[in-house]
């Protein structure tokens, strides 16, 4: 059964976390329905407001900073700041992400083979999303995965880091965040995920696509190094609950907009793909919702916590209404209204969320008893 988040802890416990990647993936849903042009056809509930259901659609996208601060915050707890940490560790998280990850190919591939579309040659890319090229994916949006499983690979090297200096919060986002973002910047014309050209230039891409996103992990994981946010709750504290609520709701609603405005003036660039305007962005607004969920006398118990524990599902299942299967939206637009839409969405894929993720959970189950 779930269980509502311990509002009274200051720190950000693994029920909290759940509740953040819940309303992550609703943003990622709404990011992937309004904010780009994928789908089109829709109309707002007030006719005239169309523009607001884009802003928010297409800052909607900070829905990766989200996911992936939990992702360091998590692995900072877990693994990289323990004295001994399962020598398995890192094998088990590789096979928490990639059976989700291949069930939901599965499902496309024996698709795409019905629809006449599958091409068994690039089985071996779709293993890892190694080509983000919509054309050889079979599962739209997977690109995340190799982005994760690089990360999950990076651990050890993180924590080796960590054992050698001491605790310096300057040389801290230096070598996190400004490091790999300079890198990821000066050296952007030699990054290509869409196509394979040789294997020397797909490893300096691979190197160059993990730095630009790491330091959005990064944050994460200092959030979680100097207890960042259980500073900010304890200033939070001494104001009065609703107003800490109505203060946040303001800047949530403020971050929308500015990272809107932001990212339309930096436009195509390599800052707007790695999403860096969201080392600032990102932060605040976990920060705001946070502060929301710490303040409210109830949440939500089993919907947001659900969402949340199988977000990967949502967000790979939903893949298939996009991109290279974009020939099955109308099974999702037809309610035409943006709201309706969005609900009619997740109705229509939560029973395949649920049995994807049972089939999941025996599977990992099974082979991490085996190792």
């Amino acid at each position: 059964m779930s269980k509502a988040p311990d509002t009274a802890s200051k720190d950000i416990t693994a029920q909290k976390t759940e509740h953040l990647k819940g309303i992550a993936l609703l943003l990622l849903m709404f990011h992937h329905l309004f904010g780009v042009e994928y789908l089109s056809g829709w109309r707002a509930v007030i006719p005239g407001t169309e523009g607001a259901d884009y802003v928010i659609g297409a800052s909607g996208k900070i829905c990766l900073a989200m996911f992936l601060f939990c992702s360091g915050y998590g692995l900072y707890k877990s693994y990289i700041s323990k004295e001994a940490p399962k020598k398995t560790y890192i094998l088990q998280r590789l096979i928490k992400t990639l059976i989700p990850y291949w069930i939901v190919m599965l499902i496309a591939i024996a698709y795409l083979a019905f629809a006449g579309k599958f091409e068994p040659k690039y089985i071996f890319v779709n293993l890892f999303a190694l080509i983000h090229n919509d054309e050889m994916l079979y599962v739209s949006f997977s690109w995340f995965i190799k982005l994760y499983v690089l990360l999950i690979l990076l651990l050890p090297l993180i924590r080796l880091i960590e054992r050698k200096w001491k605790k310096n919060a300057l040389i801290d986002l230096l070598i996190y965040v400004a490091l790999p973002f300079a890198v990821a910047v000066i050296f952007a014309g030699y990054q290509n995920e869409s196509s394979f050209v040789n294997v020397p230039l797909f490893l300096v891409s691979t190197v160059l696509f993990m730095l630009s996103w790491f330091p959005l992990f990064a944050v994460g994981i200092l959030f979680a190094k100097y207890n960042t946010y259980e500073k900010v709750r304890g200033f939070a504290d001494r104001f009065p609950k609703a107003l800490v609520i109505a203060l946040s709701l303001l800047i949530l609603g403020n971050m929308i907009y500015l990272r809107f405005m932001l990212n339309n003036i930096i436009g195509d660039s390599v800052l707007y793909h790695c999403c860096m305007t969201d080392v600032v962005f990102g932060p605040v607004f976990i920060c705001g919702i946070l502060l929301i969920m710490d303040n409210m006398k109830s949440l939500s118990r089993f919907v947001i916590p659900f969402i949340g524990k199988n977000s990967v599902f949502y967000w790979l299942l939903s893949g298939m209404f996009f991109k290279n299967t974009i020939e099955l939206s109308f099974l999702i637009t037809w309610p035409k209204i943006t709201i309706l839409i969005f609900i009619w969405t997740m109705v229509l894929l939560t029973p395949f969320v649920f049995a994807c993720s049972w089939l999941a959970d025996k599977l990992v189950k099974l082979i991490c008893s085996k190792i």
